[in-house]
């Protein structure tokens, strides 16, 4: 009978391998994604673990399951994590204001600033807008980033919406490095990757530049080919999102995430503690897009760091990531006392939803679904969307407009409290928008609006020059903020 059933369980397991490997072998082809690591657990158990591809395009070069991807975002369960040590620790409390643990810290809008606890950090719920630009394009340090996005005005009232904000993690981050009296970076090591073995991941450019990593990379759509990227340093928004992993490593965060916080027969934190991490805060949207993007899922919240819904009739506790070129899908099934990891090194991150979800329809035994050809078709109605929008808006266009002045008189400096200064300078004959590191060609729009266009560094914006009541140029609108002009005219 004992050898029956091992017989059995192994002719089960490898034919859920062999469907794995179909399954991603499929996406890869079908996105063009160059390299794709998954890991599966179950029972405690790695049951899967398997790359596929190459690390960079053009090159021979195999990924591993011990090959660094960024996880990006998926670092957001890490920060809060980290924050349910400290709350068993009693050094700090999920509902303590900010300011307990960053005196400086403030948001625009007094009453969301009297009111802003840790919870509403790592919830999205403060009210401010995401403002990515401010870390993106810049060079300035975490503490400058927190203090300049206090200028910013709230978008929302506190807590009356989610949305989504990298810089108010960060500000989680220097709130566990207040309590923990150590860096944020020195406690995750310490902490969360010593004791899970995670003994290939690191948080630096530098340590990513002597570690064996893959490289992003840009899909474009017109070509029909992926082309590598380069990995910008995003020190400065680290504990939202610059965590960098490896399949093989992964596989022991989800053990632990499953374990409700032990690993081995060791604690590391409080299971009450780490599931607060996992408990709804604040519901998502759900509009028609989302609905035709997870057909099995009917209600969508955000708790900690970790999105919380149903699937195909069970709880599914999930996260995603995208940044430098690399997607990436952090899933658990807590009732199943399973989880997947998908890593992939190509901006495609549809991809690597529908690997996570065919593992996830395996594990639950499941019909099968094609998620790979909704996927494919999601994304083929999101770029005729995306095209609709544009034609929309140019068609409220006036080609004959001109602008209000000769382009020399919009050139100057203007100034935002959050942003600092831009300036626009004429050059050739045509404006280009200077700001940190960006510097954008502006080409005329309709009358005193331009658009400022970069793919390269993912820039589509809408600038309008706004003029004073003697029809000076008196400041500009761009990213979200009203800028001031400053210099002499």
């Amino acid at each position: 009978m004992r050898r029956a059933l091992a017989a059995l369980l192994l002719t089960t397991a490898t034919t859920a391998h062999a469907q794995y490997d179909k399954t991603i072998t499929t996406v890869r082809a079908s996105w063009h994604v160059p390299g794709i690591a998954v890991g599966v657990v179950k029972d405690d158990r790695v049951v899967y673990l398997k790359a596929f591809g190459v690390k960079e395009v053009g090159k021979p070069e195999a990924l591993t399951t011990d090959t660094l991807f960024e996880i990006a975002s998926t670092t957001k369960a890490f920060t809060t994590a980290a924050m349910a040590m400290l709350v068993d620790e009693k050094k700090m409390s999920w509902d303590d204001p900010v300011r307990d643990h960053i005196p400086t810290f403030h948001l625009a809008d007094p009453q969301a600033d009297a009111l802003v606890t840790l919870r509403d950090l790592v919830s999205h719920r403060t009210g401010l807008s995401r403002h990515d630009e401010m870390w993106d394009e810049t060079s300035w340090p975490r503490d400058e980033v927190i203090r300049r996005a206090g200028f910013v005005p709230l978008s929302k009232p506190i807590r009356a919406a989610y949305q989504y904000n990298n810089i108010m993690f960060a500000a989680a981050g220097d709130a566990v490095a207040s309590a923990a009296k150590m860096p944020w970076e020195e406690f995750v090591r310490t902490r969360i990757f010593v004791p899970l073995a995670m003994t290939h991941t690191r948080i630096s450019l530098a340590e990513w530049n002597t570690s064996d990593h893959a490289s992003g990379h840009h899909y474009d759509s017109k070509s029909g080919s992926a082309t590598a990227q380069p990995l910008h340093d995003y020190a400065a928004i680290a504990p939202a999102g610059t965590i960098k992993s490896c399949a093989s490593d992964m596989t022991q965060w989800l053990r632990f995430q499953l374990g409700n916080g032990t690993i081995d027969g060791k604690r590391l934190v409080g299971a009450d503690a780490l599931q607060e991490t996992k408990n709804p805060q604040i519901v998502v949207p759900f509009d028609a897009n989302a609905r035709d993007a997870a057909p099995e899922t009917n209600v969508t919240t955000y708790a900690m760091g970790w999105n919380v819904q149903d699937f195909r009739g069970t709880l599914m506790v999930v996260h995603a990531g995208a940044l430098n070129g690399f997607r990436t899908q952090v899933a658990l099934l807590p009732k199943q006392h399973a989880g997947i990891v998908v890593l992939t090194n190509a901006d495609r991150g549809r991809a690597a939803r529908a690997i996570r979800n065919a593992i996830a329809d395996q594990l639950l035994g499941a019909p099968a679904r094609d998620w790979n050809t909704l996927e494919l078709e999601l994304e083929r109605k999101s770029d005729e969307q995306d095209a609709a929008r544009r034609r929309e808006r140019d068609a409220k266009r006036n080609p004959a407009a001109k602008p209000t002045h000769d382009l020399a008189v919009y050139a100057g400096t203007y100034h935002d409290r959050a942003y600092g200064d831009a300036t626009v300078a004429l050059v050739n004959n045509a404006l280009v928008l200077q700001w940190q590191r960006l510097s954008v060609p502006l080409v005329h729009y309709n009358y005193d609006a331009f658009t400022a266009t970069d793919d390269a560094e993912d820039v589509d914006e809408m600038v309008q020059f706004r003029l004073d009541a003697d029809g000076k140029v008196a400041g500009m609108d761009v990213f979200g903020e009203q800028f001031v002009r400053n210099d002499e005219r």
